[in-house]
C-alpha cells in the first residue's frame, strides 16, 4: 500500500513513481544529447577540412618520394610499382649525417630548454617577489623579435667562441630559442596546481627543492611532455640559424635539402620529396603519440575563471 514506511523511518516509493522518474530523467537528457550531437557538426566539418587542406600535399609527397625516376615528371601517372631506393640512399649517403645531426641537437636542446624553463616556470607561479610580471614580459620578449635581427650577433658570437659548424652551437642556439616559450607553457601549466597541496608539504617541512621534485613536476608531466615536443618541433624545423653557424660536420636536415635545391628547372625531384618524408615523419610520430599530453597541456589554465 503507497504510503506505508519500510523501515518505520523512510517512505516507500510506489511502482508508478520509480518508473516515472527514469522516465523523466530520460526525458531531461535528450535534449542535452541532441544538443551535444548538433554542437559536435561543426567540429567534424572543421577537421575534415582541415584533412581536405593539409593531407593531399603531404599525400602526394610521399607518392613522389617512391616514384621510379623515368615517370616522375608524369603528373599522369598515377599507378606505378614504387621504389624505396632512395630510402635506402638517404641511410648510407652522406645524407644520414644531418638527420642524425637534427635528431640530436633538436632533442638536447628541447631538453635543456625544458629543464631550465620549468626552474624559471616555479619561480613565477609559487614564489612572490617585486617586478615579477616585468621580469616574466622581458623573459618572452625575444620571442617577439624577427629572428633576422640577431643573425648577425649570434654569428659574431659563434665565430668568436669558436663554436662555428659544430653540434654544441646549435644546442646553445635551440636552448636559448626555446626557453620563453617552454617558461609560457610551463607556468601555464603549474597555475593549475592546487596551492594546498605545496602548502601542507611546506607546513609539514619540506624544503622548496623537495615540494618542486616530489610534488609539482610529477603533477606538471602532460606540461613538460607538452613543452618538450613544442620545443623539438621548433627546433627541427628550424633553417636560418642552423644555415649560417654550420657549414659540413654539423649541417641539419632542413639546410641539407638546399642542396637539392639549384632552381626551379634543376630542382631533384625524388630526393627532396624523400627528404620531406623523413624530415616531417618524426614530428607525426610525436604528435600522434603523444596527443593527449599535448592537448592537456595546451588547455591548461584556459577554464580559469
Amino acid at each position: 500500500m503507497s504510503g506505508l514506511h519500510a523501515t518505520g523511518t523512510e517512505p516507500t516509493q510506489t511502482v508508478p513513481e520509480r518508473v516515472e522518474r527514469p522516465r523523466r530523467v530520460e526525458a531531461a537528457a535528450a535534449p542535452r544529447a541532441g544538443l551535444r550531437k548538433r554542437r559536435s557538426w561543426p567540429h567534424i566539418l572543421g577537421t575534415v577540412a582541415i584533412l581536405v587542406w593539409t593531407l593531399p600535399a603531404f599525400l602526394y609527397l610521399v607518392l613522389l618520394s617512391v616514384k621510379p625516376e623515368r615517370i616522375m615528371v608524369e603528373r599522369s601517372a598515377l599507378i606505378f610499382w614504387p621504389t624505396f631506393d632512395r630510402f635506402r640512399d638517404v641511410v648510407v649517403s652522406d645524407l644520414g649525417l644531418p638527420i642524425w645531426n637534427s635528431l640530436l641537437t633538436s632533442t638536447v636542446g628541447a631538453l635543456f630548454a625544458v629543464g631550465l624553463a620549468s626552474l624559471a616556470a616555479v619561480t613565477f607561479s609559487f614564489l612572490d617577489f617585486r617586478g615579477k610580471a616585468l621580469l616574466f614580459l622581458l623573459m618572452l620578449l625575444p620571442r617577439m623579435f624577427p629572428p633576422v635581427t640577431t643573425l648577425i650577433p649570434i654569428q659574431l658570437a659563434m665565430k668568436t667562441l669558436g663554436l662555428i659548424d659544430t653540434r654544441t652551437a646549435l644546442v646553445i642556439l635551440f636552448t636559448g630559442f626555446q626557453i620563453p616559450l617552454a617558461i609560457w607553457i610551463m607556468r601555464t601549466y603549474l597555475d593549475e596546481i592546487p596551492r594546498e597541496l605545496t602548502e601542507s608539504a611546506a607546513i609539514d617541512g619540506a624544503s622548496l627543492p623537495s615540494i618542486v621534485a616530489r610534488i609539482v613536476l610529477p603533477l606538471a608531466g602532460p606540461g613538460l611532455l607538452a613543452a618538450f615536443i613544442l620545443a623539438f618541433i621548433f627546433n627541427w624545423n628550424e633553417f636560418l640559424f642552423p644555415l649560417i653557424v654550420t657549414s659540413f660536420h654539423a649541417k641539419t636536415g632542413s639546410v641539407a635539402i638546399m642542396n637539392f635545391a639549384g632552381g626551379y628547372k634543376k630542382l631533384q625531384w625524388g630526393s627532396l620529396a624523400v627528404l620531406g618524408v623523413v624530415m616531417t615523419m618524426p614530428v607525426i610520430v610525436f604528435v600522434l603519440a603523444f596527443r593527449a599530453a599535448l592537448i592537456r597541456g595546451f588547455t591548461a589554465g584556459a577554464l580559469k575563471g
